[in-house]
């Protein structure tokens, strides 16, 4: 068995590295909404995703973590961020004296080959370093009352901490980005972070519910909330961190607990927000279908009528307005 806290293990091993493969995590729990079928698939044929866009997620996590380890000292921060990465300058073609483009086979041989060289590190772009480090500046320095209370909670929060339990014949696992403990009225209160770079300007509200529902970090936070209670016995906050890739890299702190759980200390009530229901009925499939051994595919939504599962679609509101109001 392992340890159920761990202190600095590699994104790669908490990712991708027996034994702590063998334990689900948000991101995982999340395919049951597309079907058990296809959750079943992904668990058994794991891919490791290599996107720009991840790419530039873990380049600035990194350097949030750095920052937490030297909350005091931010030159120390950027200087052991970069020593982790390794920075990939395109080749140049010898005729126009340009880079090559992404998707000609000279950028992609030498990318791959990029790769290899510098197997561990995290690869970036001399416009990635830069963009991170604007985000990074943005968010604890530029923003107000948003960077000051990230610099306190960086200050007595600990980075990327590991949790991996066991529920219901079940493995779980979940990392927050950052993780404070402190005591309110005589109890112990903890908050989860989680920081998120977003390619927009936009963070008003009606934005940041969208992001929220498209990326389903709703169910993210629930899934942290539930488990990190299962573990400790607090009901800890869970704080969703937006910086905006997009000058000037604005920011903003989200309070997740009306889509996940929140916890009444007066009282000793949890209450579940949508999210939280979500999540709930996610895990509740997932350890039926575990302990079954059966993964039904999408069909499993559709309400069962004597042994027929036909889905009977509506059509979006939207489309159908489109062609009452021309009534």
């Amino acid at each position: 068995m392992i340890d159920p806290v761990i202190h600095g293990l590699s994104n790669e091993a908490y990712h991708h590295e027996a034994p702590y493969s063998e334990y689900l995590s948000s991101s995982q729990l999340k395919v049951y909404s597309r079907s058990p079928k296809v959750a079943k698939f992904a668990l058994d044929n794991p891919t490791e995703e290599k996107s720009d866009a991840l790419r530039f997620g873990s380049l600035f996590h990194d350097l949030m973590a750095c920052s937490a380890e030297h909350y005091d000292n931010g030159t120390e921060a950027i200087a052991q961020w970069l020593r982790g990465i390794a920075v990939f300058k395109p080749p140049k073609n010898d005729k126009t004296g340009q880079p090559y483009g992404t998707t000609t086979k000279a950028y992609i041989t030498a990318y791959e080959a990029f790769l290899q060289a510098n197997e561990g590190k995290l690869i970036a772009t001399d416009e990635g370093l830069s963009l991170a480090q604007k985000m990074c500046q943005s968010l604890l320095v530029d923003c107000g009352a948003t960077s000051e209370q990230v610099r306190k909670a960086l200050r007595y929060g600990k980075p990327e901490v590991s949790h991996f339990i066991e529920y219901e014949g079940c493995k779980f696992k979940f990392r927050p980005d950052l993780t404070t403990r402190y005591r309110r009225k005589g109890r112990q209160c903890a908050d989860l972070y989680d920081w998120k770079s977003v390619a927009t300007d936009d963070l008003s509200e009606e934005s940041i519910n969208r992001i929220i529902l498209k990326y389903g970090y709703h169910i993210s936070a629930s899934h942290y909330q539930f488990f990190y209670h299962e573990q400790t016995g607090i009901w800890p906050g869970f704080i969703l961190v937006l910086v905006s890739k997009v000058a000037p890299h604005d920011c903003v702190m989200v309070d997740m607990c009306n889509y996940g759980y929140r916890y009444y200390p007066d009282v000793d009530i949890v209450s579940m927000g949508p999210g939280a229901m979500e999540f709930k009925k996610l895990l509740d499939l997932h350890i039926k279908c575990t302990k079954e051994n059966h993964w039904p595919g999408a069909e499993q939504a559709i309400p069962d009528n004597n042994g027929v599962r036909i889905l009977e679609i509506q059509p979006p509101r939207y489309y159908q307005s489109k062609f009452i109001e021309e009534i």
